[in-house]
Protein backbone atom coordinates (compact mmCIF):
# COMPACT_ATOMS: atom_id res chain seq x y z
CA UNK A 1 0.00 0.00 0.00
CA UNK A 2 2.92 2.29 0.62
CA UNK A 3 4.12 1.75 -2.96
CA UNK A 4 0.64 2.35 -4.36
CA UNK A 5 0.24 5.59 -2.42
CA UNK A 6 3.64 6.77 -3.62
CA UNK A 7 2.53 6.39 -7.24
CA UNK A 8 0.95 9.69 -8.30
CA UNK A 9 -0.82 7.97 -11.21
CA UNK A 10 -2.45 5.32 -9.06
CA UNK A 11 -6.23 5.50 -8.59
CA UNK A 12 -6.16 3.24 -5.49
CA UNK A 13 -7.62 4.70 -2.33
CA UNK A 14 -6.50 4.19 1.27
CA UNK A 15 -3.32 2.70 2.55
CA UNK A 16 -1.02 3.80 5.33
CA UNK A 17 2.50 2.51 5.84
CA UNK A 18 2.26 2.96 9.61
CA UNK A 19 -1.00 1.12 10.30
CA UNK A 20 -1.02 -2.25 12.02
CA UNK A 21 -2.64 -5.25 10.37
CA UNK A 22 -5.52 -6.97 12.16
CA UNK A 23 -5.69 -10.67 11.29
CA UNK A 24 -9.07 -12.28 11.90
CA UNK A 25 -8.06 -15.94 11.73
CA UNK A 26 -9.20 -17.22 15.10
CA UNK A 27 -5.54 -17.37 16.19
CA UNK A 28 -5.45 -17.78 19.98
CA UNK A 29 -1.73 -17.54 20.72
CA UNK A 30 0.23 -14.60 22.09
CA UNK A 31 1.45 -11.69 20.03
CA UNK A 32 4.95 -13.17 20.23
CA UNK A 33 3.74 -16.49 18.80
CA UNK A 34 1.95 -14.68 15.99
CA UNK A 35 4.99 -12.54 15.26
CA UNK A 36 7.19 -15.63 15.08
CA UNK A 37 4.81 -17.27 12.62
CA UNK A 38 4.84 -14.17 10.44
CA UNK A 39 8.59 -13.77 10.71
CA UNK A 40 8.35 -10.53 12.65
CA UNK A 41 8.84 -9.31 16.21
CA UNK A 42 6.17 -8.66 18.83
CA UNK A 43 5.71 -5.07 19.93
CA UNK A 44 7.67 -4.18 23.07
CA UNK A 45 4.53 -3.19 24.99
CA UNK A 46 2.98 -6.57 24.16
CA UNK A 47 6.04 -8.36 25.53
CA UNK A 48 5.84 -6.34 28.75
CA UNK A 49 2.17 -7.19 29.24
CA UNK A 50 2.46 -10.90 28.47
CA UNK A 51 2.95 -11.83 32.16
CA UNK A 52 0.34 -9.41 33.54
CA UNK A 53 -2.32 -11.24 35.49
CA UNK A 54 -6.01 -10.91 34.68
CA UNK A 55 -8.27 -8.77 36.85
CA UNK A 56 -10.14 -11.82 38.17
CA UNK A 57 -6.83 -13.24 39.42
CA UNK A 58 -5.83 -9.95 41.07
CA UNK A 59 -9.18 -9.83 42.86
CA UNK A 60 -8.29 -13.01 44.72
CA UNK A 61 -6.21 -10.76 46.99
CA UNK A 62 -9.14 -10.19 49.37
CA UNK A 63 -9.05 -7.90 52.43
CA UNK A 64 -8.12 -10.94 54.55
CA UNK A 65 -4.91 -11.59 52.62
CA UNK A 66 -4.10 -7.88 52.36
CA UNK A 67 -4.43 -7.54 56.15
CA UNK A 68 -2.19 -10.58 56.68
CA UNK A 69 0.40 -9.15 54.29
CA UNK A 70 0.38 -5.81 56.15
CA UNK A 71 0.94 -7.60 59.46
CA UNK A 72 3.89 -9.53 58.04
CA UNK A 73 5.54 -6.33 56.86
CA UNK A 74 4.89 -4.65 60.22
CA UNK A 75 6.36 -7.63 62.10
CA UNK A 76 9.40 -7.76 59.80
CA UNK A 77 8.62 -11.28 58.65
CA UNK A 78 9.06 -10.64 54.91
CA UNK A 79 12.41 -12.09 53.86
CA UNK A 80 12.07 -12.52 50.09
CA UNK A 81 10.75 -9.27 48.63
CA UNK A 82 11.12 -8.74 44.86
CA UNK A 83 9.60 -5.26 44.95
CA UNK A 84 11.75 -2.17 45.00
CA UNK A 85 11.14 1.03 46.96
CA UNK A 86 7.96 2.97 46.39
CA UNK A 87 8.66 6.28 44.69
CA UNK A 88 5.29 8.02 44.66
CA UNK A 89 2.77 6.54 47.14
CA UNK A 90 2.53 5.02 50.62
CA UNK A 91 0.01 2.68 52.19
CA UNK A 92 -1.02 3.83 55.66
CA UNK A 93 -1.01 0.85 58.03
CA UNK A 94 -1.49 0.42 61.78
CA UNK A 95 -0.43 3.41 63.88
CA UNK A 96 0.28 5.42 60.75
CA UNK A 97 3.14 3.24 59.57
CA UNK A 98 3.90 3.73 55.87
CA UNK A 99 4.39 0.67 53.68
CA UNK A 100 5.01 0.11 49.97
CA UNK A 101 1.59 -0.46 48.35
CA UNK A 102 2.77 -2.68 45.50
CA UNK A 103 4.88 -4.85 47.80
CA UNK A 104 1.94 -5.35 50.17
CA UNK A 105 -0.37 -6.26 47.32
CA UNK A 106 2.18 -8.62 45.80
CA UNK A 107 2.55 -10.55 49.06
CA UNK A 108 -1.23 -10.64 49.57
CA UNK A 109 -1.75 -12.03 46.08
CA UNK A 110 0.96 -14.63 46.62
CA UNK A 111 -0.84 -15.78 49.79
CA UNK A 112 -4.14 -15.97 47.94
CA UNK A 113 -2.52 -18.07 45.22
CA UNK A 114 -1.05 -20.60 47.68
CA UNK A 115 2.42 -19.11 47.70
CA UNK A 116 2.85 -18.62 43.95
CA UNK A 117 5.76 -16.22 43.30
CA UNK A 118 4.44 -12.77 42.44
CA UNK A 119 6.71 -10.03 41.14
CA UNK A 120 6.49 -6.48 39.79
CA UNK A 121 5.90 -7.75 36.24
CA UNK A 122 2.61 -9.39 37.19
CA UNK A 123 0.62 -6.18 37.81
CA UNK A 124 0.95 -2.41 37.72
CA UNK A 125 0.80 0.03 40.60
CA UNK A 126 -2.30 2.18 40.78
CA UNK A 127 -5.51 1.16 39.07
CA UNK A 128 -7.00 -2.09 40.31
CA UNK A 129 -4.11 -2.73 42.69
CA UNK A 130 -4.73 0.51 44.60
CA UNK A 131 -8.50 0.08 44.39
CA UNK A 132 -8.31 -3.31 46.09
CA UNK A 133 -6.00 -1.98 48.80
CA UNK A 134 -8.43 0.85 49.49
CA UNK A 135 -11.41 -1.51 49.47
CA UNK A 136 -9.55 -3.48 52.14
CA UNK A 137 -9.63 -0.41 54.38
CA UNK A 138 -6.23 1.18 53.76
CA UNK A 139 -5.42 4.69 52.64
CA UNK A 140 -3.05 5.26 49.73
CA UNK A 141 -1.47 8.71 49.90
CA UNK A 142 1.28 10.51 47.99
CA UNK A 143 4.62 10.40 49.77
CA UNK A 144 4.94 13.09 52.39
CA UNK A 145 1.23 13.88 52.35
CA UNK A 146 -0.74 13.90 55.60
CA UNK A 147 -3.63 11.48 56.14
CA UNK A 148 -6.75 11.33 58.26
CA UNK A 149 -7.37 8.62 60.84
CA UNK A 150 -10.38 6.53 59.75
CA UNK A 151 -13.59 6.52 61.75
CA UNK A 152 -14.75 3.36 63.49
CA UNK A 153 -16.78 1.08 61.23
CA UNK A 154 -18.48 -0.52 64.19
CA UNK A 155 -21.32 0.90 66.25
CA UNK A 156 -20.48 1.09 69.93
CA UNK A 157 -23.16 1.56 72.57
CA UNK A 158 -22.14 4.86 74.11
CA UNK A 159 -23.55 3.75 77.47
CA UNK A 160 -20.83 1.11 77.69
CA UNK A 161 -18.04 2.70 79.68
CA UNK A 162 -15.17 1.34 81.73
CA UNK A 163 -13.65 4.76 81.91
CA UNK A 164 -13.06 7.16 79.06
CA UNK A 165 -9.53 5.93 78.38
CA UNK A 166 -10.62 2.32 77.92
CA UNK A 167 -13.52 3.22 75.64
CA UNK A 168 -11.17 5.37 73.60
CA UNK A 169 -8.73 2.45 73.45
CA UNK A 170 -11.50 0.14 72.25
CA UNK A 171 -12.60 2.55 69.55
CA UNK A 172 -8.99 2.96 68.42
CA UNK A 173 -8.61 -0.79 68.10
CA UNK A 174 -11.89 -0.99 66.17
CA UNK A 175 -10.39 1.52 63.74
CA UNK A 176 -7.24 -0.54 63.05
CA UNK A 177 -6.94 -0.26 59.26
CA UNK A 178 -8.34 -3.23 57.44
CA UNK A 179 -9.06 -5.32 60.54
CA UNK A 180 -12.86 -5.51 60.29
CA UNK A 181 -12.82 -6.00 56.53
CA UNK A 182 -10.19 -8.72 56.87
CA UNK A 183 -12.35 -10.59 59.39
CA UNK A 184 -15.41 -10.33 57.14
CA UNK A 185 -13.41 -11.60 54.15
CA UNK A 186 -12.19 -14.53 56.25
CA UNK A 187 -15.77 -15.33 57.26
CA UNK A 188 -16.92 -15.28 53.63
CA UNK A 189 -14.07 -17.58 52.63
CA UNK A 190 -14.75 -19.99 55.50
CA UNK A 191 -18.55 -20.04 55.51
CA UNK A 192 -19.38 -18.75 52.05
CA UNK A 193 -21.41 -15.89 53.52
CA UNK A 194 -21.54 -13.36 56.36
CA UNK A 195 -23.66 -14.36 59.32
CA UNK A 196 -23.88 -13.64 63.04
CA UNK A 197 -21.72 -16.03 65.05
CA UNK A 198 -23.97 -15.56 68.08
CA UNK A 199 -27.54 -15.91 66.80
CA UNK A 200 -26.88 -17.31 63.32
CA UNK A 201 -28.64 -14.51 61.43
CA UNK A 202 -27.90 -14.54 57.70
CA UNK A 203 -28.89 -10.94 56.88
CA UNK A 204 -28.73 -11.35 53.10
CA UNK A 205 -31.11 -14.32 53.20
CA UNK A 206 -33.33 -12.66 55.82
CA UNK A 207 -33.72 -9.33 54.05
CA UNK A 208 -33.21 -10.54 50.48
CA UNK A 209 -30.60 -7.91 49.64
CA UNK A 210 -26.81 -7.95 49.42
CA UNK A 211 -26.75 -4.57 51.19
CA UNK A 212 -27.96 -6.35 54.33
CA UNK A 213 -24.36 -7.44 54.96
CA UNK A 214 -24.04 -4.04 56.62
CA UNK A 215 -25.87 -5.62 59.58
CA UNK A 216 -22.77 -7.66 60.39
CA UNK A 217 -20.16 -5.98 62.58
CA UNK A 218 -16.85 -7.12 64.01
CA UNK A 219 -16.32 -7.56 67.76
CA UNK A 220 -13.25 -8.27 69.89
CA UNK A 221 -14.18 -11.21 72.07
CA UNK A 222 -11.06 -13.26 72.88
CA UNK A 223 -9.35 -10.47 74.80
CA UNK A 224 -11.55 -7.82 76.34
CA UNK A 225 -10.43 -4.23 76.22
CA UNK A 226 -9.89 -4.17 79.98
CA UNK A 227 -7.38 -7.01 79.61
CA UNK A 228 -5.45 -5.56 76.69
CA UNK A 229 -1.97 -4.35 77.52
CA UNK A 230 0.02 -1.77 75.57
CA UNK A 231 1.24 -3.28 72.32
CA UNK A 232 -1.42 -6.02 72.30
CA UNK A 233 -1.73 -7.56 68.83
CA UNK A 234 -5.14 -8.69 67.66
CA UNK A 235 -5.45 -11.69 65.35
CA UNK A 236 -8.43 -12.53 63.18
CA UNK A 237 -9.22 -15.45 65.48
CA UNK A 238 -9.68 -12.95 68.33
CA UNK A 239 -12.66 -11.44 66.51
CA UNK A 240 -16.29 -12.38 65.96
CA UNK A 241 -18.76 -11.38 63.28
CA UNK A 242 -21.95 -10.31 65.06
CA UNK A 243 -25.21 -8.79 63.90
CA UNK A 244 -25.82 -5.26 65.12
CA UNK A 245 -28.32 -6.43 67.75
CA UNK A 246 -26.01 -9.06 69.24
CA UNK A 247 -23.09 -6.65 69.14
CA UNK A 248 -25.00 -4.07 71.13
CA UNK A 249 -26.21 -6.74 73.56
CA UNK A 250 -22.66 -8.00 74.14
CA UNK A 251 -21.47 -4.51 74.98
CA UNK A 252 -24.42 -3.99 77.32
CA UNK A 253 -23.50 -7.23 79.11
CA UNK A 254 -19.91 -6.04 79.42
CA UNK A 255 -21.17 -2.77 80.87
CA UNK A 256 -23.29 -4.58 83.47
CA UNK A 257 -20.38 -6.80 84.48
CA UNK A 258 -18.02 -3.85 84.88
CA UNK A 259 -20.49 -2.11 87.22
CA UNK A 260 -20.58 -5.18 89.47
CA UNK A 261 -16.83 -5.27 89.89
Amino acid sequence: MKNIRSDPNSSAKGGNSTKRIRIATGFSGSSEDLANRLGGVAAEEDLRSMERLRADVLRQATPEYIWRAVQQFIDGNVTDDPFGPSTDYDLIADNGRRLRPKAVFGLALSMALDGAPIGPRHFTAGGLCFNLLQEAGYQIVPKGEAYESPDSETYIDREWREGGAKLKSHLKRERAPGLAKAKKAQSRRTHGRLCCERCGLDPVAHYGAEEAEACIEVHHFATHVSEMTEGHKTTLDDLQCLCANCHRLVHRILSAKSKKV
